[in-house]
């Protein structure tokens, strides 16, 4: 009866460590938005809409197109992205008449970035944020605040780290 006890005990402690290896498979860092940009026309168009994802404001003024440098947002590593604001009546020439703030936060948490990015608007009209770092595995908020004059919009993208 020893014995017999003994085998199954030993069987059962196999499949729970195997089932314990199967459920630890390494996942991506992050679950990207899907991608929405419309296919250019021509090069000059290329230049303008060639960022990988776009999301628009709050009241609908603004597009942001952007990308992110690495694709997949790495959990606690820094990284940043490229961003092109556009009015959304008129997606072909980017904006350089707006201010852009780039931040992340984490709303169940009640937190955001222990880091205050960089960003620096290049002749073309792309924004390039630098420093950004997702510290924490969860759900995020990427925040792109749009400011002509004195009015701030909003774009915003729900973020998953893993």
């Amino acid at each position: 009866m020893i014995h017999r006890n003994a085998g199954i005990t030993t069987t059962l402690a196999v499949l729970l460590h195997a089932g314990l290896l199967a459920g630890c498979e390494r996942q991506p860092a992050s679950t990207p938005p899907a991608a929405t940009a419309p296919a250019p026309a021509d090069a000059d168009a290329a230049t303008a809409t060639s960022l990988a994802h776009e999301v628009v404001s709050t009241s609908g003024r603004y597009l942001v197109r952007y990308e992110t440098d690495p694709a997949a947002i790495p959990l606690n590593d820094v990284f940043g992205l490229r961003a092109r604001i556009f009015d959304a009546a008129r997606t072909d020439t980017p904006l350089r008449s707006v201010t852009l703030t780039v931040d992340a936060r984490m709303p169940a948490h009640r937190h955001g970035m222990n880091r205050e990015p960089e960003i620096t608007l290049e002749p073309d009209g792309t924004f390039l944020v630098s420093g950004m770092l997702m510290h924490m595995p969860g759900a995020w908020e990427l925040h792109f605040d749009v400011t002509r004059g004195a009015v701030t919009e909003r774009a915003q993208v729900d973020v998953t780290l893993r």
